[in-house]
């Protein structure tokens, strides 16, 4: 990855991503219509369960809002078993360009017709949980959604970081934050335990996405205390192995310095990510 492309992560963080709840009605829909099109604009989808948590406001509630958008032509709902809400909603086109306007970004729009085709089913679960976590971690307006965490101020979202890892080699992180203390982080959700191989491959991707300065940590966040548990185990098996290796893999010092203050095991949120879509 050039650093021509590092430096473009900023032109991402700056889209103003803070919901503001506004003092009468008006204000409020007008906010909450222009803010569920930036979040459906970046991250390709969102369901009722989210809308209803950052909005503070029931399921029957957002369903109304985001059929309402439907009703405006700004979103198409696709239903699917696998989502938590047996339904997705993504942009129209009409959407996108709106989207595209509210965010000063491109909005990259499939046309087909069928809007199913635009959403990538087999990782759905997942990214609508990472969703969840990146706007978890922003700040949000005391009347929205009071429980965000205001862990970092800007995102790239999984859609973005795979159109910017095209021009380089480096692993696809499931997002990138840039946290109040300036900190770039990547963000990963893990669900389930995984191979001893497969963690010393990742590892080896994080040490050399540190190493080329893509980001400075990386956040883990799982659904189960155990699966982080486990992960920090063999991570730091793995660690003391490829210190010793004598093979091409083996790492330095330094490089052990550096993952251990990389990797965060982020266990304080387990509960709440697995009693929203695993309950």
């Amino acid at each position: 990855m050039s650093a021509d492309i590092t430096e473009q992560y900023q032109r991402y963080f700056d889209v103003d991503m803070q919901y503001r709840h506004g003092s009468n009605n008006q204000q409020i829909g007008k906010s909450r219509r222009e803010y569920t099109l930036k979040i459906v604009g970046r991250f390709g989808m969102t369901i009722p369960l989210i809308i209803a948590w950052l909005y503070g406001m029931s399921k029957a509630q957002a369903l109304v809002h985001l059929n309402k958008l439907v009703q405006q032509e700004l979103l198409e709902v696709v239903p699917t078993h696998r989502s938590p809400d047996e339904r997705v909603y993504i942009l129209s086109r009409s959407g996108a360009l709106y989207a595209e306007e509210l965010t000063g970004m491109p909005i990259y729009f499939r046309s087909t017709s069928q809007p199913e085709l635009r959403v990538n089913l087999n990782t759905l679960y997942h990214d609508l949980i990472m969703q969840f976590i990146i706007l978890l971690g922003m700040p949000q307006s005391s009347t929205g959604s009071t429980h965000s965490q205001d862990i970092w101020h800007g995102f790239i979202t999984d859609l973005e970081v795979r159109r910017l890892s095209k021009a380089g080699h480096w692993r696809n992180v499931d997002a990138i934050v840039q946290e109040n203390d300036g900190s770039i982080t990547a963000v990963e959700m893990e669900h389930s335990f995984k191979q001893l191989p497969t963690r010393k491959n990742i590892l080896l991707q994080y040490l050399q996405d540190l190493n080329n300065g893509h980001y400075q940590k990386v956040m883990l966040f799982s659904q189960k205390v155990e699966v982080l548990n486990d992960m920090k185990r063999i991570n730091c098996n793995i660690i003391e192995f490829l210190l010793a290796t004598k093979s091409a893999e083996r790492i330095t010092e330094q490089d052990v310095t550096k993952l251990q203050q990389a990797l965060v095991y982020r266990t304080k949120y387990c509960e709440e990510i697995r009693q929203r879509f695993y309950g």
